[in-house]
C-alpha cells in the first residue's frame, strides 16, 4: 500500500490553492437574486477568523465541532475554519430527528454546535433528548439573533439564547467573524496536524439505523483527492454547482477534491437546482439517482406539454440520439447519414435541453445509490454523460468511477486508482487503500468487525467484476430476500425496475421468509393526475388511487417489469402506500437508502393483508 507522504494535510492543499491566487474567485453564491463571488483569499480569512474564535473559546487541537446545516458558503467556511484550529468537524444531516443528532453530540463529545437556524434547536435541548454533557456553545449562522418569524410555540422574535437550555452561551455566526486571526497561535496548530490526524467524523447510519462514527483523516481525503482528480480530469478552469447536503460523503468529497484543483464551487439549493444550473453554467455536477430522474421526468414532460408535434420530433431525436449512443459505448462513431441527423437532432432537440442546463456540462456525477441503466442511456442519447460511481462514507467516497473515456452503464465502473477491490466467497465487495478508514469512533468492536484478517473493508454490498474490472452492484447483504423456499432475491435490483415506470415514484420489495415477493409502492402523483387526464378520469389523487383504470395500469407495470424476472423473482401483489417515505419517520436514511426493516415493521399489517388467502399451490415461486 502507498504510504502518506510527509506532512501533507488539508491544510497544505487550502495553503498551495491561495498561494497560487489569491484573488482568484473560489466560491460564488446567490445573494439579493444576485450571484457574488468570494476568492480564495476571502475564504482564508473567513476561515482563519472562525479558527481563532474556536481558539479563543476553548476548542483545542484535536476536539469535534459539529456543524449541523444545509449546504451553503458559510458551511464550508466554518469546516475549512475548524480544521484551521487542529479540530475535527463532525457533519450532522439537518434532517436527522433531534434525538439522533443529540446522539450524535454525546458519542462525538463536540465542544461547539454550529447551527443553520437556531429555532430547531429548541427541540434538540429538550430534556427528553438526554443530557448533551460535552457542549459548551452554540452557534447559530443565522444573519441575526432574532428572528422574524415564529418559533414551534407561535412567538416572535425568538432570540437565540431562548432555544438553549442552562444558559448554554449562544453566538451567531456574524460574531464568529469579529475574532481577531492570531496568527503566531494558528500556525503552532498547523504544525500539529499530521497526515494521520483526524479530519472528520462522519457519522452514517446505514439501514439498521444506529449512527456511527467513521473517522476520516486528513491523508485519506488528501490521497482520495489525489487519485479523483487524475482520473476523471478536472482542473481549476472547472465549476461545480454543489447541493448535496455536506453530510454526505460525496459532497464533501468534491470540496476537498477543489483544495486539490482550484476549481470553483457554486452553492445551490434543491428546489432550484435546475435554474441555478442554466445561471451558473458549470461544467459539471454531482447528484444522487433521485436528482437525475427528476432531471429526466422534466425533460420528457416538456414534449407532452407542447402538443403531439413537439412529442414525434423529441422521440425522433431520440431516436437518432439512441443509435448514435450504442455505436460509441461499442467504440465505433456513427457513419455520414446517421451523423447527418445526429447534427439535426442536436439542433432541434438537444442543444436546448443543454441550454437549459447551462450548455457547458462536460459530464454529470452519480453515486448514493444504484442509477437504472436507463435513466444514464437517455441522458447519453441527448448528449450528456452521467458517470455513475460507488463507495462509502468508510472509502472517503468514491472508490470505482466510471470515466468520461472509460464508462459501461449498468456498471459503477473500474476502481479508483489506488484502490483494491476484491470479491468474497459470498460476493461481498472487500476494498483496501490508503482512503479507507482507520475505524469507528469509540467503537473498537465495530472497527474490528467491519474488516478482514488481511486488512481488507468489508462492505456490507454484494457485486460482481466483469471480465474488464467493471463492478456491478447487485445488493445488500442484510437486504438480500430469502424467501421461505430458499430462494435468494436483490429486492433493490428489482424495485430500480419498477421505479422506471413513470407512475412509481419509490417501491419496496419485501418477502423475507415469505411464500413470494411482494411490493409497497408510492406513486408519482403530478403522472397520475396527468394520466388521469388522458382518460378522462376525474377526482383528487386519493379518489384516483382507488379507480380501477388507475389499478390496472400500475398493475400492467409491474407485470410488465415481472417478464423481466425469473419466476421466484415476481412481484406478486402490491399495495400503494400514501405519502412517501422520509427520514422523520425512520423508513429512510439521510441518503435516501431505503430501511427495509423500518418500513416493514411500519407497514407490517398492510404487509400482511397482501399473504392473506394465499395457498400452498404457487407454483414455482417458491
Amino acid at each position: 500500500m502507498d504510504r502518506a507522504p510527509d506532512r501533507v494535510t488539508l491544510l497544505t492543499l487550502f495553503a498551495r490553492q491561495v498561494a497560487v491566487g489569491a484573488r482568484r474567485t473560489a466560491l460564488r453564491y446567490r445573494s439579493g437574486g444576485i450571484w457574488r463571488g468570494r476568492s480564495w483569499n476571502d475564504w482564508r480569512s473567513r476561515s482563519r477568523r472562525v479558527a481563532a474564535w474556536l481558539c479563543e473559546h476553548g476548542v483545542g487541537v484535536g476536539d469535534r465541532v459539529a456543524i449541523l446545516a444545509e449546504t451553503s458558503i458559510e458551511w464550508v467556511e466554518i469546516d475549512l475554519g475548524v480544521l484551521c484550529a487542529g479540530a475535527v468537524s463532525v457533519p450532522i444531516y439537518p434532517t436527522l430527528l433531534p434525538d439522533t443528532i443529540g446522539e450524535i453530540l454525546r458519542d462525538s463529545g463536540a465542544k461547539v454546535l454550529v447551527a443553520s437556524d437556531p429555532v430547531p434547536l429548541g427541540k434538540l435541548f429538550d430534556p427528553r433528548t438526554g443530557p448533551l454533557p460535552d457542549l459548551e456553545r452554540v452557534v447559530s449562522i443565522a444573519k441575526v439573533s432574532r428572528l422574524d418569524r415564529p418559533d414551534a410555540a407561535g412567538r416572535l422574535d425568538v432570540a437565540l439564547a431562548d432555544v438553549v437550555q442552562d444558559g448554554l452561551p449562544a453566538h451567531t455566526y456574524e460574531d464568529v467573524l469579529l475574532a481577531h486571526p492570531r496568527d503566531e497561535e494558528l500556525e503552532e496548530r498547523h504544525a500539529a496536524v499530521g497526515p494521520d490526524s483526524l479530519a472528520a467524523i462522519h457519522y452514517t447510519s446505514g439501514t439498521d439505523g444506529l449512527p456511527k462514527g467513521v473517522m476520516l483523516t486528513h491523508d485519506n481525503f488528501v490521497y482520495e483527492t489525489e487519485r479523483v482528480a487524475r482520473d476523471i480530469e478536472v482542473g481549476p478552469r472547472d465549476e461545480q454547482l454543489l447541493f448535496l447536503p455536506l453530510a454526505h460523503i460525496v459532497a464533501k468529497l468534491t470540496v476537498m477534491l477543489q483544495l486539490r484543483v482550484g476549481f470553483v464551487t457554486s452553492f445551490a439549493k434543491l428546489d432550484q437546482a435546475a435554474e441555478d444550473c442554466a445561471e451558473v453554467r458549470p461544467t459539471f455536477i454531482v447528484g444522487v439517482p433521485r436528482v437525475y430522474e427528476k432531471i429526466q421526468e422534466a425533460i420528457q414532460r416538456r414534449p407532452q406539454e407542447r402538443g403531439d408535434v413537439e412529442q414525434r420530433v423529441f422521440e425522433w431525436a431520440l431516436g437518432v440520439g439512441r443509435e448514435v449512443s450504442a455505436l460509441q459505448q461499442a467504440g465505433r462513431e456513427p457513419g455520414r447519414v446517421l451523423e447527418v441527423q445526429r447534427r439535426a437532432a442536436d439542433r432541434m432537440v438537444f442543444s436546448r435541453v443543454h441550454e437549459r442546463l447551462g450548455g457547458r456540462l462536460r459530464f454529470m456525477l452519480s453515486g448514493a445509490a444504484p442509477l437504472a441503466r436507463e435513466t444514464a442511456e437517455l441522458f447519453h442519447a441527448l448528449g450528456l454523460l452521467v458517470l455513475e460511481g460507488y463507495g462509502l462514507t468508510e472509502s472517503t467516497g468514491a472508490s470505482t468511477l466510471n470515466l468520461p473515456d472509460a464508462y459501461r452503464f449498468g456498471t459503477v465502473g473500474r476502481p479508483v486508482s489506488g484502490v483494491e477491490v476484491t470479491l468474497a466467497e459470498d460476493g461481498e465487495i472487500l476494498l483496501r487503500g490508503r482512503s479507507i478508514t482507520p475505524g469507528y469512533w469509540n467503537d473498537p468492536e465495530a472497527t474490528a468487525l467491519a474488516f478482514t484478517e488481511d486488512g481488507r473493508f468489508r462492505t456490507g454490498d454484494v457485486g460482481e467484476l466483469d471480465a474488464d474490472g467493471y463492478l456491478r452492484i447487485t445488493d445488500r447483504k442484510k437486504d438480500l430476500i430469502i424467501t421461505a423456499g430458499g430462494k435468494n432475491i436483490a429486492p433493490q435490483r428489482v424495485e430500480l425496475r419498477l421505479c422506471q415506470s413513470p407512475l412509481i415514484e419509490r417501491a419496496v420489495v419485501l418477502g423475507d421468509r415469505r411464500k413470494f415477493p411482494v411490493a409497497l409502492l408510492v406513486v408519482n402523483a403530478r403522472q397520475i393526475e396527468a394520466t388521469a387526464k388522458q382518460h378522462a378520469l376525474r377526482g383528487d389523487l386519493t379518489a384516483l388511487l382507488r379507480h380501477p383504470k388507475i389499478g390496472a395500469l400500475l398493475a400492467s407495470e409491474v407485470e410488465r417489469v415481472n417478464e423481466g424476472l425469473a419466476s421466484f423473482e415476481r412481484v406478486k401483489r402490491f399495495e400503494l402506500v400514501q405519502g412517501d417515505l422520509s427520514v422523520a419517520e425512520g423508513t429512510l436514511t439521510p441518503t435516501g437508502k431505503i430501511k427495509r426493516d423500518a418500513v416493514a415493521r411500519r407497514y407490517a399489517d398492510l404487509v400482511d393483508t397482501l399473504y392473506e388467502g394465499v395457498t400452498a399451490d404457487l407454483g414455482d415461486i417458491s
